[in-house]
């Protein structure tokens, strides 16, 4: 908000005649708004991939107004939406839309290209990102989007939502797994459904006890839970790795939730593995687990006849088969946010479990196999 109003002051000192006092104190106002509204690898401190969205709009439109003007922009505002456009476009799944995180939706892909192309960045999409948080691999179509970093602990105008170490698949324009979403920015949407989609279950990724990595209070604000993440990648010859890790659950329950992700150089396999470790500063007593996987709408599964494995079939697109080892594996009902903040029935693939005092190791598969 403060990037907003700022720029709304050196608009107005741009097309206001002889208000050359307003556009510095504008410009110094916004400088600052960005040296702390934006993290140093491009991404907006909300972790919101529609603040993102918003940004680069923002930003490319006020230049435009130095355009316009005949004026040229300043160099910190031309970096800001250099590192900006990157970080946007790393949070894009196959279908050229927005992933899922922080209360925002699936949105359009139209829009997306718009802002990039009214920006005139030419850059690749972001693979890595330590503060912004979110980490994408990508190989022969397949795209994986993790989110690797602590909520944002500051209420922002869109509540926070405990994802850490969540995932999206997408082959080509195919979504996979999803997170359930947010209304983003597009409606109204009812308050149960809404703190709902800000829980752990609402996300691709382990949860314990049926309670949240880090704690959701009713006003929007977040409590105790996520405060470290490890994280470690790693680019072979044979495809991309991922090892990450959160304390989420270690002061309520003793355990660290670790999680593995290895995309095959030829995007046909996404093997992965949760890993429930206990910290040694408290002896766990034991907790259930799940593991949910939130499927795209329109997904036809077929459970096998073993249960520890289902094919998914996508309409209109490839076969994708998985297998887990280390639980039980179900199918349940699900819900995806789309981008009109519509609730759509899907299903889920849950892997359920009980981890000892010494800890569960869960191995997990997703293979392309047409």
């Amino acid at each position: 908000a403060r990037i907003i109003a700022w720029a709304g002051v050196v608009a107005g000192g741009l097309l206001i005649h002889a208000n050359e006092q307003m556009l510095r104190r504008g410009e110094i106002g916004l400088a600052r708004a960005l040296a702390t509204g934006i993290s140093a690898d491009g991404g907006v401190v909300t972790r919101s991939p529609l603040d993102q969205l918003e940004l680069v709009e923002l930003l490319s439109m006020l230049r435009s107004v130095y355009d316009a003007r005949r004026d040229i922009s300043p160099e910190w505002l031309t970096q800001a939406l250099s590192r900006a456009v990157p970080a946007l476009m790393g949070i894009t799944m196959g279908d050229g839309a927005l992933s899922c995180w922080q209360g925002s939706g699936p949105i359009a892909a139209d829009r997306i290209e718009a802002a990039v192309k009214a920006s005139a960045v030419i850059a690749r999409p972001q693979r890595q990102s330590r503060e912004w948080g979110y980490q994408r691999m990508a190989a022969g179509g397949t795209i994986v989007v993790m989110d690797g970093a602590p909520p944002p602990m500051v209420r922002y105008e869109m509540p926070g939502c405990a994802s850490t170490l969540a995932l999206e698949l997408s082959d080509g324009p195919h979504r996979l797994v999803i997170n359930c979403g947010g209304a983003g920015g597009c409606g109204v949407m009812a308050p149960g459904l809404a703190d709902g989609l800000r829980t752990t279950a609402a996300h691709s990724t382990l949860v314990v006890a049926d309670s949240n990595s880090t704690a959701l209070h009713h006003d929007g604000s977040l409590g105790r839970g996520v405060a470290e993440v490890e994280l470690q990648r790693q680019e072979l010859e044979q495809g991309s790795r991922i090892e990450g890790g959160h304390d989420g659950y270690a002061r309520r329950y003793g355990f660290v939730h670790r999680r593995f992700l290895s995309l095959s150089s030829d995007g046909k396999e996404l093997r992965g593995e949760d890993v429930l470790v206990p910290t040694g500063k408290r002896r766990p007593n034991g907790a259930d687990f799940a593991i949910r996987f939130h499927l795209a709408p329109g997904i036809e599964v077929t459970p096998t006849a073993d249960g520890l494995g289902a094919l998914l079939r996508v309409e209109d697109g490839p076969l994708w088969q998985f297998r887990c080892r280390g639980g039980t594996l179900a199918v349940d009902d699900s819900i995806a946010v789309d981008a009109s903040a519509r609730p759509r029935q899907t299903q889920q693939l849950v892997i359920s479990g009980n981890a000892p005092a010494g800890g569960a190791s869960v191995s997990w598969l997703f293979r392309r196999a047409g």
